[in-house]
């Protein structure tokens, strides 16, 4: 059956100016640190006979880490948007009280999210393609980038939606929004830390004990970071970050079947993670609905 949300979020969101000028912005943003590159690397090569590729290299990957920065950062005024009319209307708890129908407006709202966010990666292809090209990159590079950008909105998404589920009040699930976001990327490398430290006091040697270094690996997967640095090491071919922090929790990461199996399984707990905060968004609204 076609979710009636979905359809009125999407004429809301095109008929709203607020697309269009996202857009606009955005493209504005990449180009000109693209434009920058171009003109900073353009007196070095004349100044030398050799064609080096990797300063384009590095400028693809600040586009594209630009890029995933930019939804940890917008995400928050996106949803916020999104919540602000309904609110203003108290719409939300009419919905809430038609059966069934959270269900659906979670998924709408975050459908509409994940399309303007992936319209937003399609409308600056011309741009990461430029940096591509010069630096050698296959295609199936840009692609990743695409996965990438995908899981993470993804994510952010449902932190987002969930937040504002959540507060009644803009600015507290803001402020809610942060602190979550805070606790998956910097918290589980604090916990990691603390464990660590924890395990060595106790048993007195560098050497982690099994248990403690099977804890930190599960904490490390939930970091949504983690994902993306597979992706860095695969652009660049370097994971000497990775290596110096899977060594202090005792891990190899150097191994083939460990860049097989981590960051595949970070990107899987990315979307169970937020597949999980949109269950608890249906739940709070139902919730509310019932108070």
């Amino acid at each position: 059956m076609w979710n009636p949300f979905l359809k009125v979020e999407w004429l809301k969101e095109g008929r709203n100016i607020r697309l269009p000028m996202m857009l606009i912005f955005y493209n504005a943003i990449l180009a000109f640190i693209t434009i920058l590159f171009m003109f900073f690397n353009a007196e070095s090569f004349q100044e030398g006979y050799s064609y080096d590729t990797s300063a384009y290299l590095y400028q693809f990957l600040i586009i594209s880490t630009i890029q995933i920065g930019m939804i940890f950062v917008l995400m928050p005024f996106s949803v916020w948007g999104f919540y602000s009319t309904d609110r203003e209307k108290h719409m939300l708890e009419e919905f809430a009280m038609i059966p069934g129908s959270s269900k659906q407006f979670i998924i709408a709202r975050v459908s509409v999210i994940i399309a303007v966010y992936m319209m937003l990666f399609i409308s600056s292809l011309p741009i990461i393609s430029l940096s591509c090209i010069y630096s050698g990159l296959p295609w199936r590079k840009i692609i990743r980038l695409g996965i990438m950008l995908f899981i993470c909105t993804f994510w952010s998404a449902s932190v987002s939606i969930f937040s504002f589920s959540y507060c009644k009040k803009g600015i507290w699930a803001f402020a809610q929004n942060t602190v979550i976001e805070a606790v998956f990327i910097l918290g589980t490398i604090l916990g990691t830390e603390i464990m660590r430290t924890i395990s060595i006091s106790v048993s007195g040697m560098d050497n982690l004990a099994p248990i403690t270094t099977s804890l930190c690996l599960l904490l490390s997967l939930i970091n949504p970071l983690a994902a993306y640095m597979g992706y860095y090491g695969n652009i660049t071919g370097d994971s000497g970050l990775m290596n110096l922090y899977c060594g202090r929790i005792g891990i190899d990461s150097s191994t083939q079947a460990f860049s097989f199996l981590f960051y595949k399984a970070a990107s899987i707990m990315c979307i169970l993670m937020g597949i999980a905060f949109l269950a608890l968004a249906v739940w709070q609204m139902e919730k509310q609905a019932r108070e």
